[in-house]
Order: structure tokens, then sequence, then C-alpha cells
């Protein structure tokens, strides 16, 4: 093996484990309730449903929604249960659990691509 094959594999390991710390940036900053941390992963604007109030909004309205709904629940957990990605890779979908000391919730997140910056165009939250 010559020292491009170790380049390129060093720079393949890294970068794929970049991706993964995002999303786990993310998910993680929503079990904490941190939501400027979630921020940087949002568009602009965001199709933001919360229960049957579904409406394309600004992120920081969105932010705010989120932010009030997240307040008003005692986070216990956060845990990805499913999640896909279309053929050519240009979306996917994650789908957590989120449970509170009260309930339970689906968490459906939409991204353009991999979580990341600026990717996140879809959160709904429901009863799970």
């Amino acid at each position: 093996m010559n020292v491009k094959h170790i380049i390129y594999f060093v720079i393949l390991f890294i970068s794929s484990q970049t991706f993964g710390q995002t999303e786990a940036n993310f998910f993680n900053a929503l079990k904490s309730g941190d939501i400027a941390s979630m921020e940087p992963f949002m568009e602009d604007n965001i199709d933001f449903c919360l229960f049957e109030d579904q409406q394309i909004m600004s992120k920081k309205a969105a932010l705010n929604k989120f932010k009030t709904f997240l307040n008003s629940q005692k986070i216990l957990s956060v845990d990805v249960i499913h999640k896909g990605t279309a053929k050519n890779k240009s979306s996917q979908y994650k789908v957590a659990k989120l449970t509170t000391s009260t309930d339970t919730f689906r968490v459906f997140v939409y991204s353009s691509g991999e979580i990341g910056n600026k990717t996140v165009k879809e959160i709904r939250i429901d009863k799970f």
C-alpha cells in the first residue's frame, strides 16, 4: 500500500466520521433541548408541523415554536428508530422517538442530503 492509498483512506474515514457526528450533534441538541445548537442545521424557511398545525415558516419562527414545545416537556430520551435515503442520495429522513416524563412523540426530520449545515427542510412532531 503506497502513501496515496493511506491518505485516501484517512480522508475517507474522517469524512464519514464527520457526517455521523453532524447527525449525532443534531439529535443530541434535540435531547438536551438546545435550540441554539439546532439552528445551523435548518434551512432559512422550514416546513414545521407540531401535531396538526403545519406551516412553512422562517427558521426563527420554527425555532421559537419548537422551543416552546420543548420547554413544556421534560425530555428523557431521543432515539433514532428509522431512517431512509433517496436512491440518488439527494435527500434523507430520520424518525426519532422522543420520550418525555409525560408522553412519547415521533419526530420526523427531512433533509436535503446528509443532516448538516442548512440541510433540514422539514420537522414534524406527532404523538407516538
